[in-house]
């Protein structure tokens, strides 16, 4: 069937049309759209105008968005858009269904007390809390759908909404949730209002490009002379070789008649700088283990042993001691369940851990999506673009599910430093640390040269934050991100020349204001810093008083988790994930509840912390990968202290190990194949042959 429509002519064959689609997404997402925003900003005027300015993006990508799932597309579009215009709301929770109560109330007063007071008294409790009774009460969510939401377990849900509705009760008087009328959403309109944004942009963009080539193309002539150029080739025109460098015109080849050749292993399309905020990635899909059902073993609790005197002490009480002596091997379909294991490739297409990054100190991570932060071998960008970093995870793919790399890429915008900044050696790429929104990293990493600090927002659009000039007396050592907070940590000369004392200092860095200035030496006595959910972990070691670890985030300052009775180390690393703190205290891990105030100590020298799961901790000693499992599960008895990784003793070994949302990622090698690379004159990690292995400690 053929369908005509006035002017301009629409044709729609054997279907609807894009634009058809388009109104059709308008008038069906629209109010759930209404609905997200309105909770994300509070008020309906600006809840419109967020929703219109998400139609307007979400229709210049349409074709992309079309292709998946739109309302994903779109909602993911909207968050990413309030974050960019209202930096200062602090209340972000989204929704992730219908279930917003959005209807007609006919005492305004009493909605807009309600709002307020319900601000003031969400706005009270920590994060987690804050989020867990949002999504279970407000949304009435069920608890295994808030646990996916937030990547908690369960059990952490439940004890979160305890003790939120506890603190809210005393706080809220009885009243209903606060509603608000829902709109209608003419498609056609919204339609046409995208259009003709689309259409002002492309012509902004045009004039801008042409009149930049202009006024190259005069300077060229003033200085270098006519000379051919691509396309009119024979015409008098402005500087050749200049202008297809600067603007990366083809090459004209006139013994050809056909036209220019295109490149064939060019990355076509990507002219804009790609963010945090342009990805959509998927949630990483757990795959069905294949267990051996009632005839799996059920472990014994890992054996406790008195409390040493020795034990680690502070403002807590520790309730049970282990031995790592008394770990077992973790068992699969008990203490795990495998997701992948993929080669990264001989020579590898993509490098991840200990083969990237020129700044040593920002070790490797998984983020709670799945992905790592990678280097690729030719970096996905278009011309002109700078690579930021790249974000990569497996994925099972081709008719046996064997599994290959998927990545995304982040870019800069079309710089002046050409296509060499497309084949740097993996060596040379940055380190980044990441938020949920925004990357930050470090060029220059160096005693005797200035170090760079930037920040990519989730637009795409970087900013250099600081500069640091060579100062042998205050060298910038790592950087930590969490939440809107990035923290620079500095080694003094006092760190320098005694070990034993933490004399690190703190500049802070509000991600989400990028018009305020940064502020220096707001902690001093630090011996170490870790990226967390929402700030940064901050280990301290005051001359004059007690060592601490607290959480530091800007605008909210440095707030206090633990004081300890010893001294913690320089470089000792602690890390949060919900009320689960893991940190080391001589030769001890430790692992302390903050809400309950007490801790489990397993005696294990020579380790270092790993991370912290909502169910147990995670830490390393060069042989072995430690899982501690605190939270119960079905068929594990706790505390139940297991082994990860490869045996040691079967010629194969792990390199890098990380952990994030239960779980686990490591990259092994063979021991032999290390030494033999170790013994010549020079090697590098991408000669060295490397698998990556996923494993999840809860499903």
């Amino acid at each position: 069937m053929e369908t005509l429509s006035g002017k301009p002519v629409e044709v729609r064959v054997g279907g609807r049309s894009r634009d058809e689609e388009f109104v059709a997404f308008v008038e069906s997402d629209g109010p759930y759209l209404f609905r997200t925003a309105f909770f994300l900003v509070g008020e309906r005027v600006l809840a419109e105008d967020l929703v219109q300015g998400t139609f307007e993006r979400v229709y210049r990508r349409w074709d992309a968005a079309r292709a998946g799932a739109p309302r994903a597309y779109a909602r993911r579009v909207l968050v990413n858009l309030r974050t960019d215009t209202w930096r200062r709301t602090r209340l972000t929770d989204v929704p992730g269904d219908d279930n917003l109560p959005v209807a007609h109330a006919d005492d305004h007063a009493a909605r807009i007390a309600l709002r307020d007071e319900l601000a003031r008294a969400l706005g009270s409790l920590p994060p987690q809390q804050r989020r867990v009774v949002v999504l279970r009460h407000v949304l009435d969510l069920p608890e295994a759908q808030v646990a996916r939401e937030i990547g908690r377990s369960i059990g952490t849900v439940k004890a979160a909404s305890s003790r939120g509705l506890e603190r809210l009760r005393s706080l809220l008087t009885d009243a209903a949730p606060e509603t608000a009328d829902e709109p209608v959403f003419d498609g056609r309109e919204t339609l046409t209002r995208s259009k003709t944004a689309a259409a002002r942009r492309a012509r902004r963009t045009a004039a801008l490009g042409a009149a930049a080539v202009a006024v190259c193309a005069f300077v060229a002539l003033v200085v270098h002379g006519p000379v051919g150029v691509p396309v009119l080739d024979t015409v008098t025109a402005p500087a050749h070789r200049w202008l297809v460098e600067t603007f990366r015109l083809p090459s004209v080849d006139t013994s050809r008649t056909d036209g220019p050749v295109p490149d064939e292993d060019a990355v076509a399309g990507q002219d804009d700088a790609v963010g945090l905020g342009d990805l959509d990635i998927p949630e990483m899909a757990v795959p069905a283990a294949a267990c051996a059902g009632p005839d799996l073993a059920v472990p014994d609790a890992t054996r406790t042993i008195p409390v040493p005197g020795d034990a680690p002490t502070g403002d807590y009480t520790v309730v049970q001691a282990l031995d790592a002596e008394d770990a077992r091997a973790a068992i699969e379909c008990v203490d795990y369940i495998p997701e992948h294991r993929v080669s990264l490739g001989s020579p590898p297409d993509v490098m991840v851990g200990s083969g990237i990054g020129a700044d040593p100190n920002v070790p490797f991570r998984v983020r709670r999506d799945g992905t790592l932060v990678a280097a690729l071998g030719r970096p996905d960008v278009g011309p002109g673009s700078e690579p930021v970093t790249a974000l990569a995870r497996p994925v099972a793919t081709g008719s046996a599910g064997e599994p290959t790399w998927e990545h995304w890429q982040l870019t800069t915008a079309a710089s002046d430093s050409g296509s060499e900044s497309e084949h740097r050696s993996f060596a040379g790429v940055g380190s980044p640390v990441l938020t949920d929104t925004h990357v930050a990293w470090t060029e220059g990493f160096s005693d005797s040269a200035s170090v760079v600090v930037k920040a990519q927002g989730p637009d795409g659009e970087v900013r250099t934050v600081t500069t640091y000039r060579p100062d042998p007396g205050r060298l910038v050592w790592k950087i930590a991100a969490g939440g809107r907070t990035l923290a620079i940590l500095h080694v003094m000369d006092e760190t320098v020349a005694d070990p034993d004392r933490c004399a690190g200092r703190i500049d802070l860095v509000d991600l989400e204001a990028p018009g305020t200035d940064l502020v220096r030496d707001v902690v001093t006595d630090v011996c170490a810093i870790s990226d967390g959910d929402d700030g940064v972990v901050v280990s301290r070691s005051p001359a004059d008083g007690p060592s601490t670890i607290g959480l530091l985030s800007a605008g909210a300052g440095l707030h206090e988790l633990v004081r300890l009775d010893q001294s913690t180390a320089w470089n000792h690393y602690a890390y949060l994930s919900g009320d689960t703190l893991l940190f080391e205290s001589g030769p001890w891990i430790v692992a302390l509840d903050t809400d309950a105030r007490e801790a489990t100590v397993v005696r294990e020298d020579a380790s270092w912390p790993v991370g912290a799961f909502d169910d147990g901790v995670l830490w390393a000693d060069g042989r072995n990968i430690y899982f501690l499992r605190l939270g119960p599960r079905d068929g594990v008895a706790v505390p139940a202290l297991t082994t990860l990784g490869p045996e040691p003793d079967d010629g194969t070994a792990w390199l890098d190990v990380a952990g994030a949302a239960n779980r686990v990622v490591w990259t092994e090698h063979d021991v032999a194949e290390l030494e033999r690379l170790q013994s010549g004159d020079s090697w590098s990690y991408r000669e060295l042959r490397q698998t990556v292995v996923y494993v999840r400690t809860s499903w």
